[in-house]
């Protein structure tokens, strides 16, 4: 037997052995449903932009006055509502989410796993997050993967049914506990819609 052949068989045989080495440790299940729901977000009072982008505008806010807010009270909150109009397409569903992807857009805060990272690069703010509030007031922890909910509405007219949402939030700025440095303080928050 030649040394190529040689060599050959022995790189067939340690590929062979080298592949039934990989045995399965577990199993991930996936599951779900595709729906025909399409709901079209309209921005509330306070709000500009369309259904794929929303402008929120926080306005300018002191860093003296973000001093006592670690993990807890917003600075600057602004109301978010979105109206949610979804024709007769959610018929036997009952609620929706407004579920985020923090890590698509700014990140999530380091100092605080609940609130949005502000964009870095030169003349960024420091020490502060971005926090999202829910119709309670409660913080939503972006970093749990928490959502903001609300009820699908049927509305009959003309023998015809059609389904709407509300979902309200707050917004504003929230000190993450390391020190503060005024600077820029934007940050951006990809959303998905789910449905029940």
């Amino acid at each position: 037997m030649s040394k190529l052949l040689k060599s050959i068989v022995s790189m067939a045989i340690a590929g062979a052995v080298s592949t039934s080495a990989l045995a399965a440790d577990g199993t991930i299940n996936f599951t779900g449903d595709i729906i025909a729901a399409s709901c079209k977000i309209a921005p509330g009072a306070g709000t500009s932009g369309s259904s794929s982008a929303i402008d929120v505008s926080l306005g300018k806010v002191s860093s003296e006055s973000l001093g006592n807010t670690v993990g807890g009270s917003i600075v600057g909150g602004k109301s978010i509502n979105l109206n949610l109009d979804c024709g007769g397409t959610a018929e036997g569903l009952k609620s929706v989410k407004l579920q985020f992807d923090p890590s698509s857009g700014s990140g999530i805060d380091s100092g605080n796993v609940s609130l949005l990272k502000i964009a870095g690069g030169t003349g960024a703010a420091e020490g502060v997050g971005i926090g999202l509030y829910n119709s309670s007031n409660k913080l939503v922890n972006l970093g749990a993967n928490e959502t903001i909910d609300g009820d699908l509405v049927p509305t009959t007219a003309e023998g015809k049914t059609t389904y709407t949402a509300k979902l309200n939030m707050r917004a504003g700025y929230v000190a993450n506990g390391a020190e503060i440095k005024a600077g820029k303080a934007n940050g951006t928050l990809p959303f998905t819609l789910s449905y029940e």
